[in-house]
């Protein structure tokens, strides 16, 4: 039997959780409500402790600095966090080890299974700590990012291409994420009708694992795998950062690399994503009010604190006859530029056919071009390299 520990000053909502718990998770029991969060790590130092849940009314730095002290130390005890959500709470949450974070408004149907994925957590950290294999255990993908504020710059055309090409060069099992949740492109951009969409994974949330979150992605015939927008806007409501949050790690867990497309904003579901990339390509183009927004979207990500070595910049169309030149860009934008992609009448042409340009047009510069970027995302894999097409 799992043991939970509640930290919650407010005694009716602490009985309130205690009750939830015991009602709807059989294999686990609370054994002790406590009011504050020193007192919550007294318990953990001194006993063993499964689950912690911090209250709403504890919810702030300390508790995130709590949940890294419990994270990096001996300690197997998995946290979730039962509060008011917004994008800081999130981004704090995610760089804290934070477990789950549970709204306020939804804890009477998330918290059973919030509590059956901090059981899980546990477990695992428990098989790593009883002499396996610990560099096999942290072994996971890595989450590739394709990000702009504006729209038009051919955020979904790289993202598609990066993932085909990774597929056909590598040999290793890639993902494609389109998290364009209202207006999604990518299954026009590969040829693929909609079977089943991201929406339909996350309601079945509360039983989503690697091998059912599979069985809502798509193959393309290039071998990625693929989970596609909703099909209407408005099911976008419905996919909250946190189930981002776990489809990516769930995605993490299973695939080589993730690339992830993502809608003009930095929405809290694009957040969830940025903060789990390892790599963050920001594309942007030779018109004013690209390299607009393209400076402020840079200023954002140093101020989240990203460093340069995740966040790189691509130039598209950077031949283009614009009265710009590519230094001016970087001057602008204040980042120096790390990919140029040119013009081409190949790209319009690949994506009307639904062809991505690295399999119909392989040798032309605008494919270079992105093979140049995914040899720097495979690293040591691009040894492997194979002709793409």
């Amino acid at each position: 039997m799992a043991t939970v520990l509640i930290a919650e000053p407010d005694p009716t909502y602490s009985r309130h959780l205690a009750e939830l718990i015991g009602a709807n998770v059989s294999r686990a029991r609370v054994t002790e409500v406590v009011a504050s969060l020193e007192m919550a790590l007294d318990e953990c130092e001194h006993r063993e402790i499964d689950v912690l849940v911090v209250g709403p009314s504890l919810v702030g730095e300390l508790a995130f600095e709590l949940t890294t002290y419990l994270a990096t130390s001996t300690r197997t005890c998995s946290v979730f966090v039962a509060s008011e959500v917004d994008a800081d709470l999130l981004r704090s949450a995610m760089r804290s080890c934070v477990t789950d974070v549970i709204a306020l408004a939804d804890v009477e149907t998330e918290i059973a299974p919030s509590i059956e994925r901090a059981l899980k957590a546990v477990g695992r950290i428990h098989v790593g700590s009883e002499g396996g294999d610990g560099e096999e255990q942290a072994k996971h993908g890595r989450v590739v990012t394709v990000f702009s504020t504006k729209g038009g710059v051919g955020k979904s055309v790289l993202s598609t291409n990066i993932a085909v090409a990774l597929a056909k060069t590598t040999q290793k099992r890639v993902a494609l994420l389109d998290l364009d949740l209202e207006f999604g492109d990518v299954g026009i951009m590969l040829g693929i009708k909609p079977r089943r969409t991201l929406f339909d994974a996350v309601q079945a949330f509360d039983r989503l694992d690697s091998e059912m979150l599979e069985g809502f992605m798509d193959t393309h015939p290039s071998g990625v795998k693929v989970m596609l927008a909703p099909l209407r806007p408005e099911d976008a409501d419905t996919i909250s950062a946190a189930r981002v949050a776990h489809v990516l790690k769930l995605m993490r867990d299973t695939f080589d690399f993730v690339i992830v497309d993502t809608s003009p904003s930095f929405s809290e579901t694009v957040l969830a994503a940025l903060d789990r990339s390892d790599l963050v390509y920001v594309i942007t183009m030779m018109d004013v009010a690209s390299i607009k927004n393209t400076r402020i979207s840079m200023q954002k990500l140093g101020q989240m604190g990203y460093n340069n070595g995740r966040v790189r910049l691509v130039l598209n169309r950077s031949d283009s006859k614009v009265l710009l030149q590519p230094d001016e860009v970087e001057r602008a934008i204040g980042g120096k530029i790390d990919t140029h992609i040119p013009s081409d009448r190949c790209v319009p042409r690949a994506v009307n056919k639904g062809v991505p340009v690295v399999l119909d047009v392989p040798k032309c510069e605008v494919s270079r071009s992105i093979l140049r970027i995914v040899q720097s995302i495979a690293g040591a894999d691009s040894k492997e390299v194979v002709d793409v097409a």
